[in-house]
C-alpha cells in the first residue's frame, strides 16, 4: 500500500537522481497516476513516470529503468516508467496517455 506522500517523495527522489545522472538527456520527467494523486483507495498502485529523452538511447533508458527500480525499492513504491524520444513525444502530444500525464502529473523536469 502506498500513499500520495510516499509516492511523491519517491518520485522526487527519482527525479533528483535521474536529473543528476542524465539531466542533459531528459527533456521532460512527469510523475502521475493514482498513487501520486493520493487516491489509491488503500490498495497498492503504481507511480507512473513519463520520461522524454532528447534522443533515443538504449543505454540511458536501461540506466533510468534500473534507477527507478532501485528508488522504488528504497521507498516501497512501484514505478512504471514510460520512455519516449522527444520527436515521438512531440508527434503524439494529443495522445490521451500523454495528455493525462501532462495535465494530472507533477513535472520535475
Amino acid at each position: 500500500m502506498s500513499d500520495g506522500a510516499t509516492a511523491g517523495n519517491a518520485a522526487a527522489a527519482f527525479a533528483d537522481r535521474a536529473e543528476a545522472a542524465h539531466g542533459e538527456s531528459i527533456r521532460h520527467l512527469v510523475a502521475f497516476g493514482a498513487a501520486v494523486r493520493g487516491d489509491d483507495r488503500g490498495v497498492h498502485t503504481e507511480t507512473e513516470i513519463l520520461l522524454v529523452l532528447e534522443e533515443a538511447d538504449e543505454t540511458v533508458e536501461r540506466e533510468l529503468e534500473a534507477l527507478a527500480e532501485s528508488v522504488g525499492l528504497e521507498h516501497g513504491v512501484v514505478f512504471s516508467v514510460h520512455i519516449l524520444p522527444a520527436d515521438r513525444f512531440e508527434a503524439k502530444t494529443d495522445h490521451p496517455f500523454i495528455r493525462t500525464a501532462l495535465e494530472e502529473g507533477t513535472a520535475y523536469v
